[in-house]
């Protein structure tokens, strides 16, 4: 008996990074209530905070960590639906929301006075 071997398939993440799509300053606003500078400005701020020492080529950008967070923020909606909506597991939208949420609250106070 001949055995072949396996063969795997290749795995396709769904995540993505709406910053570095075709998005209009507005419809930035529309989906994070925040335009593209503002979004930089908060991912540069928290950066220290969030950015992740891995070599994985599945780990989160800070950008992306800052626009899941603002999008549930800003949605209202559930951890799954936000997950389903920008292609993430609700475990990782639930780690994500409270990572950033703990580094606004490191710099609330250089904030708001």
């Amino acid at each position: 008996m001949l055995l072949l071997p396996r063969v795997r398939r290749e795995k396709h993440y769904r995540g993505f990074n709406p910053l570095n799509k075709d998005f209009s300053d507005e419809e930035l606003r529309q989906r994070y209530r925040f335009g593209r500078e503002s979004i930089e400005f908060i991912a540069n701020e928290l950066r220290a905070d969030l950015e992740r020492n891995t070599r994985k080529r599945t780990a989160l950008s800070v950008e992306e960590q800052v626009m899941i967070a603002l999008r549930f923020y800003g949605s209202g909606s559930q951890l799954q639906v936000v997950g389903d909506t920008m292609g993430y597991d609700k475990s990782t939208v639930s780690r994500v929301v409270r990572d950033v949420t703990d580094a606004l609250h490191a710099y609330l106070s250089s904030f708001v006075g």
